[in-house]
C-alpha cells in the first residue's frame, strides 16, 4: 500500500518561499487540460535582459546607463546583457528600474512613457510576470552616433555636381 506523502519542501517554490500555488502556472498537458506538472520560475536576470532589450528598441533611447559596479565590470570585460536594469521580484509581480541615456533633441517625458509601456508589455508578454512598476531614470543625454551609411553620405564627394540635374541623372 502506497501512502500519499507530501513533503513540506514540495509545498513551496524554491528560493522565493512562496506557496507553490502562487508560482507561475504549469505548462498545459498535451491533451490541452491544465495539469499540475510543476512550476515555472523565471530568473530575475532574464526579466532584466527582456527589459533592457525592450528599452533599447524605443526610439529616442541611445543607450543604457551603468552604475559604478556595472561600469567596472564592463571595463574588466564582463558585459551584462541586462545593463542598466534592476529588477525586484515578489511572487509573480516585479518592479523594474531602467537607467537610460536619451537622444539629444527628444522629448524626454514622451520617450520615458513609451519606454515604460514597451518594457511592461515585453515583460508581461514574455514572462507572464506582472510588471507592476517600471521606473525610468534618465541618467544622461547624448547625440545618437551616425551609422556607416549616414557617415558615407556626409563625406563630400571629390567632384560635386554643379546643379540639381547633374545630381538627379548621375
Amino acid at each position: 500500500m502506497t501512502e500519499d506523502v507530501t513533503r513540506e519542501k514540495d509545498k513551496f517554490a524554491p528560493e522565493t518561499g512562496e506557496p507553490a500555488e502562487k508560482a507561475a502556472p504549469a505548462a498545459p498537458a498535451d491533451d490541452g487540460s491544465e495539469a499540475e506538472v510543476g512550476y515555472i520560475e523565471v530568473a530575475d536576470e532574464v526579466i532584466a535582459i527582456v527589459a533592457s532589450l525592450a528599452a533599447l528598441d524605443v526610439p529616442g533611447v541611445v543607450d543604457m546607463s551603468t552604475g559604478f559596479r556595472e561600469g567596472l565590470s564592463n571595463f574588466l570585460g564582463k558585459k551584462s546583457p541586462a545593463k542598466g536594469v534592476r529588477v525586484k521580484v515578489t511572487g509573480h509581480t516585479c518592479r523594474i528600474a531602467v537607467y537610460v541615456i536619451i537622444e539629444y533633441g527628444c522629448n524626454i517625458p514622451e520617450v520615458a512613457m513609451k519606454l515604460q509601456k514597451k518594457v511592461k508589455a515585453a515583460v508581461d508578454d514574455m514572462t507572464e510576470y506582472d510588471a507592476e512598476y517600471v521606473d525610468v531614470h534618465v541618467e544622461g543625454v547624448k547625440r545618437r552616433e551616425k551609422s556607416a551609411l549616414e557617415l558615407s553620405l556626409d563625406t563630400p564627394e571629390e567632384n560635386p555636381p554643379d546643379n540639381l540635374n547633374d545630381l538627379m541623372f548621375r
